[in-house]
């Protein structure tokens, strides 16, 4: 009778602990997520998956790999680095901005009511989307799609000449320059942009 009892509770204690596991394993596996998504590189990035009308929603700052990302200090540098940003963009006008993609290859950005276009390349091998614009100025942006988000960076040292493309905004952007220079000088690897919503 004692060892029955005794099975019945090894039992429910083993159960217990399997359902603990997967718990943690869950909290493991979001948390890995997050930080995956702050590295280049998404396998599940193709190019169809870039595919649509997509709206900036904020600053995006990501690393060149993963080892990068635990020598800055991982998610905290990155949303120190987004903070900064920030108050850039809103004074550059990027609320609103929206880039739409075509099938076609094709590509348009639409910035404080005026639109630029083109024709892209995707390379699926680097991530990168390589984008013409009209006037045969090229940006080469590294592309993260996750769901209904894409992250669109760009080498820390090009953002000030991507967003003065993208803006048309020239100037006044002496402060600007250099607070994304000291930002791009701080760590090493960093990509800065945008994240997008479609």
């Amino acid at each position: 009778m004692m060892e029955n009892r005794l099975v019945k509770y090894l039992c429910i204690v083993a159960v217990m602990l399997m359902a603990a596991g997967n718990v943690v394993a869950q909290d493991l596996k979001s948390v890995l997520s997050d930080v995956v998504k702050n590295i280049v590189g998404d396998k599940a990035t193709t190019e169809s998956s870039i595919i649509g009308t997509w709206t900036y929603s904020g600053p995006e700052c990501q690393f060149e790999s993963d080892n990068l990302l635990a020598k800055a200090g991982g998610e905290v540098a990155a949303k120190e680095v987004e903070e900064k940003l920030q108050p850039i963009y809103e004074k550059m006008g990027m609320d609103g901005c929206q880039y739409t993609f075509g099938e076609d290859g094709s590509y348009s950005c639409t910035i404080k009511g005026k639109t630029s276009s083109g024709t892209y390349t995707f390379d699926n091998d680097a991530k990168t989307i390589t984008m013409k614009s009209k006037l045969g100025i090229k940006i080469v942006a590294y592309v993260t799609v996750t769901g209904n988000d894409m992250s669109l960076v760009f080498k820390a040292d090009k953002l000030m000449s991507v967003l003065k493309t993208v803006t048309g905004v020239v100037s006044g952007v002496n402060s600007t320059t250099d607070t994304i220079n000291s930002i791009a000088s701080s760590y090493d690897g960093l990509r800065l942009g945008f994240e997008m919503k479609k």
